[in-house]
C-alpha cells in the first residue's frame, strides 16, 4: 500500500536497514552535511541501497527503495568527523530523483508497507535466543539498541536480515517479495545451519 508522495534527501549507501534498524554513519561530505542539517528539522532522510547493473551497456539502477529514517542521536568521533545514530521509520519507494546544485540527492518517495513493521509475540523463540546472545556479545550493536523487542518475531527477524553477513541482493528480495514466512524460513535455515 502505498501513501502521499514526499520530497526527501537522498544518501545512497549499501546499508540494509528494515523499519526498527539502527546504524550508525560518519558524515563527512559537505552535500551530506547539508543533508544532516535538513534532516535535524524533523523529517529525516532516506538511505539508498543504491545497487548499479549493467542493461544494453548502460547502467541502471536496480534498487528503488530505500529506508526514511530520523536521526536519533548526534556525537564526534575521535576523529572529529559527525557520527550520527539513525533508526528506520519505515520504507519507501523511490519514484523519482533529483540533484542540487550541492550534488546531493533529493527523491520524491511514497510509503511502502512491510512484514517488518507488523507485531506477532513469541512466534520464534530460537531466533529471538540467538539474537539476544548477538547484542550480549556485541556492545556496540547492543549500545545502539536501547529498546529492543526480542519478544516480536518480525522485529527480530528484521534485525537478523540487517546484521547476516549475505549479499544485498539476497536481502533485497525480502524487501521487494514482502513475505514474511520465506524471510523467516530463510533466516532459520541459516542461522541453524550456521550453529551445526
Amino acid at each position: 500500500m502505498k501513501q502521499t508522495n514526499i520530497t526527501l534527501p537522498i544518501f545512497p549507501l549499501p546499508i540494509f536497514l528494515l523499519p526498527g534498524g539502527v546504524t550508525k554513519l560518519r558524515i563527512f561530505e559537505p552535500r551530506y552535511l547539508k543533508m544532516v542539517s535538513i534532516a535535524s528539522s524533523g523529517q529525516g532522510f532516506v538511505i539508498w541501497l543504491k545497487d548499479k547493473k549493467v542493461k544494453d551497456n548502460a547502467i541502471v539502477d536496480q534498487i528503488l527503495w530505500g529506508s526514511w529514517v530520523d536521526i536519533i542521536n548526534f556525537d564526534q568521533g575521535e576523529d572529529g568527523v559527525l557520527e550520527v545514530d539513525v533508526k528506520c521509520k519505515s520504507l519507501i519507494e523511490i519514484n523519482s530523483i533529483e540533484q542540487d546544485s550541492d550534488n546531493l540527492h533529493f527523491g520524491e518517495v511514497s510509503i511502502i508497507k512491510h512484514w517488518s513493521e507488523t507485531s506477532i509475540d513469541n512466534a520464534g523463540a530460537e531466533l529471538s535466543k540467538s539474537l539476544e546472545t548477538v547484542f550480549s556479545e556485541n556492545k556496540r550493536l547492543n549500545d545502539l539498541y536501547t529498546k529492543k523487542s526480542l519478544n516480536n518475531t518480525p522485529w527480530v527477524l528484521a534485525r537478523w536480515l540487517e546484521i547476516l553477513p549475505l549479499d544485498l541482493g539476497v536481502k533485497n528480495k525480502f524487501v521487494v517479495n514482502n513475505n514474511f514466512k520465506e524471510a523467516k524460513a530463510f533466516v532459520e535455515s541459516v542461522i541453524f545451519d550456521s550453529s551445526l
